[in-house]
C-alpha cells in the first residue's frame, strides 16, 4: 500500500483550495477521499501528479467548484425550510396571541398586556424579519430589496404604533409613534415603492394604483392622528362640566 508523503498532502489540500472548494468541512471530507484512493490504487513507480489528476476527475463533471456549490445550496436548501417553519409558526402564534389578548381586553380580564407585548415581539422581531430574509433571495435587484425592507420595516412602526395606543404609553397620547410610522412611509418607503415599480412596464399601472391607495391610506391615519388632541379636549371638557 503507497503512503503518501507530507508534502502530497499539502500539494492536494492547497490544490482543492484553489479550484474553489471553500468551506473547511468539505475540503477534510475531499482530502481524506483523495488521499485514501490515492493510497490504494497508487504504486511506488507512479507519477504522483498524474495519478492524481486522474483521480480528481471522478469527483466532478466539468470542474470541481461543483462541490462546492451543491454543498451550499444543500445548506441553504435546509436553512430555507427551517426559517419557513418558524415564520409560518410564529405567524400562527403571533395571529393566536392577537386574539386572546383581544378578548382579554374587551371582557377587561387580565392578561391582555401580556398577550398583546408578546404578540407585537414575535411580529416584529421573529415573523417579519424572517419574511425579508425568505423573500428578498427571491429578488434580484437591490431596489427591490430596499422596497421589501422599507416595507417590514413600515409593519414594524405600525404594530408598535397600534401597540402603544392600546397601552396607553405616554408617547402615544401625542401620536408620536404614528407620526413616526406616517412620516416613514410617506418618505421612504412609498417613494421607493413607486419609483421601482413605475420603471416596469408590465407593473407600472399596478404601481400607480397601489401608491394611491397607499397614500390615502395614511392620509386618512394622519388625519384620524390629528384629530385625536381636539377629541381628547372634547372629552376633557365635558368631564370637567360633570
Amino acid at each position: 500500500m503507497y503512503t503518501l508523503s507530507d508534502d502530497q498532502v499539502e500539494f492536494i489540500l492547497k490544490d482543492i483550495q484553489q479550484k474553489g472548494i471553500y468551506t473547511e468541512d468539505l475540503q477534510q471530507n475531499l482530502l481524506d477521499h483523495i488521499c485514501c484512493i490515492l493510497e490504494t490504487e497508487m504504486k511506488a513507480d507512479d507519477d504522483f501528479e498524474s495519478v492524481y489528476a486522474i483521480v480528481l476527475q471522478r469527483f466532478y463533471k466539468n470542474e470541481l467548484l461543483e462541490i462546492e456549490q451543491e454543498t451550499q445550496d444543500l445548506l441553504t436548501f435546509k436553512n430555507f425550510y427551517f426559517m419557513k417553519k418558524v415564520m409560518l409558526l410564529s405567524g400562527l402564534s403571533t395571529a393566536g396571541t392577537f386574539m386572546l389578548g383581544s378578548v382579554c381586553k374587551v371582557m377587561h380580564w387580565p392578561g391582555a398586556s401580556f398577550f398583546f407585548v408578546l404578540a407585537i415581539g414575535l411580529l416584529s422581531f421573529l415573523f417579519l424579519p424572517l419574511l425579508f430574509l425568505l423573500k428578498q433571495k427571491e429578488l434580484k435587484s437591490l431596489q427591490e430589496k430596499l422596497v421589501l425592507l422599507s416595507g417590514v420595516l413600515v409593519g414594524m412602526l405600525y404594530t408598535v404604533a397600534v401597540l402603544a395606543s392600546v397601552m396607553h404609553w405616554t408617547m402615544a397620547k401625542s401620536g408620536t409613534y404614528w407620526l413616526l410610522m406616517i412620516g416613514f412611509s410617506f418618505f421612504v418607503f412609498i417613494p421607493l415603492y413607486f419609483f421601482n415599480g413605475i420603471r416596469k412596464p408590465e407593473s407600472k399601472i399596478n404601481t400607480i394604483l397601489v401608491t394611491c391607495l397607499m397614500v390615502i391610506f395614511m392620509s386618512l391615519q394622519f388625519l384620524m392622528v390629528s384629530l385625536k388632541p381636539d377629541i381628547q379636549k372634547q372629552i376633557t371638557a365635558i368631564e370637567a362640566k360633570q
